[in-house]
């Protein structure tokens, strides 16, 4: 399901060449040139033949009418990241796609995690591997560790912002996909469970988030003990 755009700003139909920069989930840089349907302060319109997604950051390049510019008022072409929000029509020019302007710089993790998708609050995106939450999440803080199983092995200490019997909600700067693996363990190492990335978003604090599902209830019970979390409801 495509997230619900809430636009402030009415767009103003608008054709102008703009370059398109992104990454594919494997890491890949792609290039593409099109030309904007519409354009705002906020945002734009444009013809996309690239495959993408919603939640997806790009970076444009274009000839941006001042005042639709937060910044380099002067300059030739105006340069925003921005996150694509959906997908509108397609046709033989490409899908027609609607995007939010960022400003001067991603949201954190990017630089990471280039392939990535990021979600606003609130956006209402597709579970994945048919995913249903049975369990209630609640706010509770446990110092984790998070380690990738692909790749580098790169690892990293985060706390959970919400738990619930089957998965977590922890911040995270590493470089994971949704449909990701990572391995889950306290701090001494005592208990460590694998868990699914179901979903990455990013915060209102630029922060980007991992929801994860924890496939073996046994394993994740055991690392919650070890890290001194309280029990969870049934």
């Amino acid at each position: 399901m495509a997230p619900v755009e809430r636009r402030k700003d009415p767009r103003l139909g608008l054709s102008v060449p703009v370059r398109v920069q992104g990454f594919d989930p494997d890491g890949r840089e792609w290039q593409e040139m099109t030309a904007t349907n519409d354009a705002s302060y906020g945002g734009a319109s444009f013809p996309l033949k690239h495959p993408h997604s919603a939640g997806q950051v790009v970076l444009l390049s274009l000839p941006l009418p001042s005042d639709f510019r937060r910044y380099a008022l002067a300059e030739t072409s105006y340069k925003t990241y921005a996150l694509i929000r959906g997908v509108r029509t397609a046709s033989r020019e490409g899908a027609r796609v609607g995007v939010m302007f960022l400003g001067r710089t991603p949201p954190k993790g990017f630089q990471d995690n280039p392939g990535g998708r990021y979600f606003l609050p609130g956006d209402q995106v597709e579970e994945s591997h048919g995913e249903r939450r049975h369990h209630e999440r609640l706010p509770l803080f446990v110092n984790v560790r998070v380690q990738r199983t692909t790749g580098d092995g790169a690892e990293e200490r985060t706390v959970t912002e919400n738990l619930s019997r089957g998965g977590a909600r922890v911040p995270s700067t590493l470089p994971v996909a949704v449909g990701d693996v990572v391995v889950v363990s306290d701090l001494t190492g005592r208990a460590s469970a694998s868990a699914v990335v179901r979903n990455v978003f990013v915060g209102a604090d630029r922060v980007a988030r991992l929801n994860l599902q924890f496939p073996d209830p046994p394993s994740f019970e055991r690392l919650l003990v070890a890290a001194g979390a309280p029990p969870l409801p049934e």
